[in-house]
């Protein structure tokens, strides 16, 4: 096992500073020297004890990742391929950086307060939570934060980083009803947060030529699998009936496909489906879904600086951060 004295051999430095550049105290250090130790403790994949870290006083260079669900379109949440996506880009991002990534349960709001105050964490990059929970947590816990994909009922007390989910249901409303279907459904697991603000895109496109969409038309399905495939059986023959559907998500979209396919409901030729994410499964599917595309990895980096910037006492320009969206047409819609 390699000592911290074999990491300042290979740096020239005194164990000391290396200590501190772990540590986070480098005040005193050069960036050049931090550099190059940050490199040779990378190259020769150093784990710092942590007990001694969280002892230290210094800065731990931990970075709690909260999971606000434990479940995600009735799956566990790290099966799901944003979250996945956003854990996955955070670890490499952090590592890139001299950090430690640390998944937290966020479920409990006292497990997070725990985890992070026992480990020392930098600060907390939450997937998951409301404003109220939020201000549960930060009332509780002295810690930077960011959120990912929060709407609170007001304006942005906390910092966070989305994408324009309006703008993508407006794109997918637009789109879908220049090509015909006046009367598409939009289909959501919920009426709140992204998926409601999607829907309103979405109806305002709709209404756009001076027709009506009415709340009618917001399809919530239930966020169990079983129970959410029995809900599109009832509803298959209004489905057929309005010739398109617009997910508020890939994955129900696919699951979707799916659905008709079984049944032998060609796709698009009887009924048109998109989806929103643009992720993994959107491009495996047949027929590959017409999606509306939103940078997952940018996200997660954004969130990232977003945080490291708040570490240093900074403090960013904009509390909210909107990535933008945009329309990826497959061959799921038939114009």
């Amino acid at each position: 096992m390699i000592r911290l004295q074999d990491i300042a051999d290979m740096a020239g430095v005194s164990r000391t500073t290396v200590s501190n550049v772990i540590n986070g105290n480098t005040k005193r250090v050069s960036q050049s020297t931090i550099d190059r130790i940050t490199a040779i403790l990378k190259e020769q994949n150093y784990v710092p004890h942590m007990g001694s870290v969280m002892l230290s006083g210094h800065g731990s260079r931990i970075i709690g990742v909260v999971l606000g669900f434990s479940f995600i379109h009735g799956m566990q949440s790290l099966q799901d391929s944003f979250v996945g996506e956003i854990t996955g880009t955070l670890q490499v991002e952090a590592e890139n950086r001299g950090y430690y990534i640390m998944l937290i349960g966020g479920e409990r709001i006292d497990n997070v307060v725990d985890m992070a105050s026992r480990w020392n964490v930098e600060g907390l990059i939450i997937i998951g939570y409301n404003e109220e929970q939020y201000h549960q947590l930060s009332r509780k816990l002295n810690k930077k934060m960011v959120l990912i994909d929060a709407y609170p009922k007001g304006g942005y007390s906390f910092q966070n980083v989305g994408v324009d989910d309006y703008s993508g249901g407006y794109q997918i409303g637009e789109y879908l009803h220049s090509c015909g279907y006046h009367r598409a459904l939009f289909v959501a697991e919920t009426e709140q947060d992204s998926d409601y603000a999607r829907w309103l895109g979405f109806k305002q496109a709709m209404e756009k030529k001076g027709g009506f969409c009415s709340r009618s038309r917001y399809v919530v399905v239930p966020q169990e699998p079983r129970r959410r495939l029995k809900k599109y059986e009832e509803l298959l023959p209004h489905f057929l009936e309005t010739k398109a559907l617009a997910f508020s998500s890939d994955y129900t979209a696919v699951e979707a496909i799916n659905f008709f396919t079984d049944r032998g409901i060609r796709i698009p030729d009887q009924i048109s489906i998109t989806g929103f994410d643009d992720n993994f499964y959107a491009q495996i599917v047949r027929p590959k879904l017409t999606t509306i595309h939103q940078d997952v990895h940018q996200k997660a980096v954004l969130a990232l600086r977003k945080l490291l910037l708040m570490a240093e006492g900074k403090e960013p320009a904009k509390k909210n951060v909107k990535s933008p969206v945009w329309l990826v047409k497959r061959d799921s819609v038939k114009e």
